[in-house]
């Protein structure tokens, strides 16, 4: 049985002189347990990891029930397994099962993104268990609309992308070919997080008109690709965990339906000048480093 650290407050290590020492639940992989740690900061990194894995454990059958219950049609499946070749996971699950997996998987981690910090004692984490698993089946029915859609657009780009017409300058369609790539990357629809994934729809669209119009006029195309390209190096450059990254990763997308798609119109008041602030101050976290 788990116990967990009632307080975020230090406690004093018996043996160590007094030394203070702050408790978290630690994520093991496969079981949680209780680690105390010299650092504050540490604990209250490593501790909603350590009750996510927690609620992981707890859910593990409604989950399972979950993915038995989503009615996937084999057209997505399709869809999602071509996506998946690109780097083929071998766990022995059929296209389906794999899709489900990952709508399921990627359900529970939007339950149980936020406040597991507060998770401190055993009715907290009963609250959020229960809260979560009457939420999960609905969650990932939701994760399965979207599917459907997003893959749909996917195709749709691909096959601009793929288009042997006259017209495409080489540098513009490597581009949007790497914007794609890394919109829908295998495993996209477990990973990504659920505002990102909302927003997918309107970026995939803003991607295939980018596609049409580049093939009109190319030299305009890449004049605005030019004006992207040194957020798109810095991201390229930085540590994927870092949240300044992952803001990034998002503004940047939003930059680009500016630029090539504006009547779709792009959210958050993004601007080559927010976007280069926001690449300083990740350059000032050190990058990879």
């Amino acid at each position: 049985m788990t116990t967990f650290p009632e307080t975020p407050v230090p406690v004093s290590v018996p043996g160590a002189g007094g030394v203070p020492a702050y408790p978290a639940l630690q994520d093991d992989g496969d079981a949680v347990s209780l680690a105390l740690h010299a650092q504050r900061a540490v604990a209250e990194r490593l501790h909603p990891q350590g009750v996510r894995r927690l609620l992981a454990i707890a859910l593990a059958d409604r989950m399972k029930q979950a993915r038995k219950q989503l009615p996937v049609q084999p057209k997505i499946s399709l869809l999602y397994a071509a996506i998946e070749s690109a780097a083929p996971r071998r766990d022995g699950l059929k296209d389906a099962d794999r899709l489900r997996a990952d709508l399921v998987d990627g359900a529970f981690a939007a339950l149980a993104a936020d406040d597991l910090l507060e998770v401190r004692d055993a009715e907290a984490f009963a609250q959020r268990r229960d809260a979560i698993g009457k939420a999960l089946f609905g969650e990932a029915m939701q994760r399965l609309k979207q599917a459907d859609t997003i893959l749909g657009l996917v195709a749709e780009v691909r096959a601009k992308l793929e288009s042997k017409l006259i017209g495409w300058a080489r540098a513009n369609l490597d581009d949007m070919q790497a914007q794609l790539d890394a919109l829908a990357a295998p495993g996209f629809l477990r990973d990504t997080p659920a505002t990102a994934l909302a927003e997918y729809p309107r970026w995939l669209k803003a991607l295939s008109l980018r596609a049409e119009r580049a093939q009109r006029d190319p030299a305009r195309d890449q004049q605005r690709m030019l004006e992207l390209a040194p957020f798109a190096a810095a991201l390229a450059a930085a540590d994927p965990a870092d949240p300044e990254a992952r803001a990034l990763r998002w503004e940047l997308e939003e930059l680009r339906v500016s630029l090539f798609a504006q009547e779709l119109g792009a959210k958050g008041g993004v601007s080559p000048k927010r976007l280069a602030a926001r690449m300083e101050r990740l350059r000032s976290t050190g990058g990879r480093g």
